[in-house]
């Protein structure tokens, strides 16, 4: 699914040695000066995307597979998934996610992802490139992460493992590929750090225009 994105600049059901938590850890910010994304449509910059040519002022109806958009409202992020082959409905489906976006140093961005019933929330640090804090129209971003990679190979319990051996402060490894957050100053704590590692999993977003499509 589309709304399944770019914004994370990976599937959010991948990736690992992440942070994640089963309840939100950052609530919107009323305040005049918070910082938000600018309303409308943005396309994503990843590196799947590098390759990916298509003239963005056209509507996204014409717009090629590899580029992905979305499309930001308020406190949720949408996506569209078009109909698939054999449906005579010709009907696609929005989806969404909640986002919310908690000023720091670095900022941080919260995405809820509902699935089974439930929410997974996950957390990206991000540093603006365009815009001003009151409205953000371009910026990088990458995974919150646990603490520093395991080294390759490494293995508990007979497994594989992906987490860190080495957890950031307030943060509690969960499984071998996982962890949680006490609370939101342990996930800030992570974000700045978090950058270097990501590696692959970092990328960013841009504004585009004001609406769909």
């Amino acid at each position: 699914m589309r709304v399944l994105l770019g914004l994370c600049l990976v599937l959010l059901l991948g990736g690992c040695n992440r942070v994640h938590s089963d309840h939100p850890l950052f609530f919107p910010d009323a305040s005049a000066d918070a910082p938000r994304l600018r309303d409308g449509l943005w396309v994503i910059d990843n590196g799947d995307s590098a390759d990916c040519r298509y003239d963005a002022r056209k509507p996204v109806t014409r717009w090629p597979d590899c580029a992905d958009w979305m499309l930001v409202r308020g406190g949720e992020v949408l996506g569209y998934d078009p109909p698939g082959k054999g449906d005579v409905t010709g009907v696609g489906e929005w989806t969404s996610l909640s986002v919310v976006l908690s000023a720091g140093d670095p900022p941080v961005l919260q995405i809820g992802m509902t699935g089974d019933g439930k929410v997974d929330y996950q957390f990206f640090g991000i540093e603006p490139t365009a815009g001003g804090a009151g409205a953000i129209t371009a910026f990088a971003s990458w995974p919150v992460m646990c603490g520093p990679p395991p080294p390759g190979g490494a293995m508990e319990g007979g497994k594989r493992r992906f987490v860190t051996l080495e957890p950031l402060p307030g943060l509690t490894v969960i499984d071998e590929s996982s962890c949680t957050a006490a609370d939101a100053a342990a996930v800030r704590n992570a974000a700045g750090p978090s950058r270097a590692w990501a590696g692959k999993e970092a990328g960013g977003a841009r504004w585009v225009r004001d609406g769909y499509p």
